[in-house]
């Protein structure tokens, strides 16, 4: 297991981040089922993850509490918005009852507190830039589509088109563009992560 990093979060409980490698297979696998018990359409199962789809051209992490996979996310290759694009955040999901938990800090800073944006998301944007990216994209599926495949698609829409722009974190490129059978809007990653703002240096 190649743990990237081990942290204390909301409430004193003890997690940890780990590049998703198969070993961890049967674990990702009970992830899965814990998404399908609780309506999280996109993560239930292995096959909607889309593992493996990508190859050489994606990569996965995760985030265990105990022995327990609690979130996941990972990136891919997206030609579709552009040569050198990567597609960040992609499936990311957190099981219920540990969903903000990532970081001791208050209500106000729910993004650092989620493990996609507080804990994996920086080490996307690295990866991706060390693969020569030009661009880095986070999408969000709009109001439009008649499926919430997230459980979570009306409040994400919102927060995104309200605070991600905000301070230059990201910059809304397209809206409503159809993506793996759903309307998404889409989002162009300019700081390596909300904390130190960090500018990314694009190939």
């Amino acid at each position: 297991m190649n743990i990237v990093e081990t942290f204390t979060g909301r409430n004193d409980l003890e997690f940890k981040v780990v590049e998703y490698d198969p070993s961890l297979l049967e674990d990702l696998k009970v992830f899965c089922k814990k998404c399908h018990e609780q309506g999280i359409t996109n993560n239930n199962s292995i096959k909607s993850i889309k593992l493996g789809k990508w190859g050489s051209m994606e990569k996965w992490w995760v985030v265990y509490h105990k022995d327990e996979i609690v979130s996941m996310s990972g990136v891919h290759y997206l030609p579709h918005i552009g040569e050198g694009s990567w597609y960040a955040m992609y499936r990311l999901a957190t099981i219920k009852e540990y969903r903000n938990l990532a970081g001791p800090l208050g209500e106000a800073h729910k993004m650092q507190n989620c493990f996609g944006f507080g804990k994996m998301m920086p080490l996307q944007v690295d990866w991706c830039v060390s693969q020569g990216a030009k661009n880095i994209v986070i999408t969000v599926n709009t109001p439009d589509n008649e499926e919430d495949n997230t459980g979570m698609m009306e409040k994400v829409h919102r927060v995104a088109n309200l605070f991600w722009p905000k301070e230059g974190k990201m910059t809304k490129i397209h809206s409503d563009v159809p993506l793996y059978g759903a309307k998404q809007d889409v989002f162009r990653v300019n700081v390596r992560d909300f904390i130190t703002m960090k500018e990314i240096n694009y190939a």
